[in-house]
């Protein structure tokens, strides 16, 4: 069963990362780069931010066999039940749960690090636990955000994030221009709720 690690007890410091948001338009339809990195990463990190046409949220039982428009998935068809906010999760969420958390207006920090990525598990638990709290958000919830593994994610992405219609895909962390993606897309869904999932069970 996922386990849960403190988002607020992570010790790393982020507030010093810009929020340089990027203006799409001068980019082609749908797709984005990130802007430079401004945090110390390296320039070569390059993010691409892609809008995914919208599908119909339908509803299917917990183990249903889902397919997607995108890798990560962003929009479409998901699970009746979503995950628990505000959390990271030691092992992988199935997807047709958190694509529902997608729908409530929530943002998925994704990792795919098949040999460990322990400092940029700690700097997305970090970030998430940065962000303002969310006044639809009551205790123990304080934003529509999860930390957790993906192991679908394309070979060469390690770190992505979603939103309702959006995915952020990167070769490696950037922590200005994620930040910058939550910024653009948190609590932009078809349903504008931080209501507690049910998965996992507890």
């Amino acid at each position: 069963m996922p386990s849960r690690l403190p988002l607020a007890a992570v010790a790393l410091l982020v507030a010093a990362c810009g929020d340089n948001l990027h203006d799409p338009a001068d980019a082609a339809p749908g797709e984005a780069d990130a802007p430079p990195p401004t945090d110390g990463q390296s320039a070569t990190c390059q993010a691409t931010i892609r809008e995914v046409p919208l599908q119909p949220g339908t509803h299917f039982p917990p183990g249903k066999h889902l397919e997607w428009t995108s890798n990560p998935p962003a929009t479409g068809p998901h699970y009746s039940v979503w995950a628990k906010w505000s959390r990271s999760y030691a092992e992988a969420i199935p997807r047709g749960y958190w694509v529902h958390n997608l729908e409530h207006g929530g943002v998925l920090l994704l990792h795919h690090c098949p040999g460990g990525c322990a400092d940029d598990v700690a700097a997305l638990e970090a970030l998430a636990a940065s962000l303002d709290a969310d006044p639809k958000c009551t205790a123990p919830r304080r934003t529509r955000t999860i930390v957790t593994p993906d192991p679908e994610l394309p070979a060469d992405v390690r770190i992505a994030a979603a939103a309702w219609g959006w995915t952020y895909t990167a070769p490696c962390l950037d922590v200005a221009s994620l930040r910058a993606f939550v910024a653009a897309h948190y609590a932009h869904a078809p349903e504008d709720t931080c209501a507690e999932g049910g998965f996992p069970l507890e």
